[in-house]
């Protein structure tokens, strides 16, 4: 049987993990599409950029498994937990492995970077970013070819991070999916991740909207 999870996640994060996932495989399928598809495109990468920057205030404000501090530790951390895998020691904590904090970190970063980018980009078409106006025709083609093939890499981090849960939850029979969909609710910390994101969201229309006129 699979060990205990112990904590598990709270809701706040339980709730950016999914919406996430769901969001970069829709960008990355109406990315790949393009056409008509494009405007919803961008509207899921505003929505990626939202849950960035609320993630980003939750690593320092959220429970303590969300935090940064808790999961997030140096490279001899990760070799130690890699090597106690190898020697079958498979115990599963609350939260984050060492080896998995640092992929939450490559996913972050790379998602960051890919909305980042799609801010200055275009399709040398119809469609650009909403601050594509603001930089020279050499920075958003440079800013477009980044957008293209970071998407890739991100494809690429996802697929390992799907073999590597896959692996942890039945080659290994660690539970590492179910504190992804069930764990602590807190009355109080649901609603300051709701004051989180509706900050967050304000900011990125801001960005988007109000500034680029």
């Amino acid at each position: 049987m699979p060990q205990p999870t112990g904590r598990g996640w709270d809701l706040p994060t339980r709730l950016f993990h999914w919406a996430l996932a769901l969001l970069v495989v829709f960008s990355f399928a109406t990315g790949e599409v393009g056409g008509s598809w494009l405007p919803w495109h961008m509207r899921s990468g505003y929505a990626i950029l939202t849950l960035l920057l609320f993630r980003l205030a939750w690593g320092f404000a959220g429970s303590r498994e969300a935090r940064f501090t808790s999961f997030v530790r140096g490279p001899r951390a990760a070799l130690d937990h890699a090597r106690a895998l190898a020697r079958g020691n498979r115990t599963l904590a609350p939260g984050h492995n060492p080896l998995g904090g640092w992929m939450v970190v490559v996913l972050l970063a790379l998602a960051a970077f890919q909305a980042g980018t799609g801010l200055f980009s275009n399709d040398e078409s119809s469609h650009e970013g909403p601050l594509a106006a603001k930089v020279s025709g050499a920075v958003v083609d440079r800013m477009s070819a980044l957008h293209s093939w970071n998407a890739w890499l991100i494809a690429a981090a996802v697929g390992v991070h799907v073999a590597a849960v896959s692996v942890y939850q039945w080659r290994w029979r660690m539970d590492v999916i179910g504190p992804m969909v069930s764990g602590p609710s807190q009355a109080a910390q649901n609603a300051l991740a709701l004051v989180l994101v509706a900050a967050c969201a304000a900011a990125v229309y801001w960005l988007v909207v109000v500034y680029p006129r």
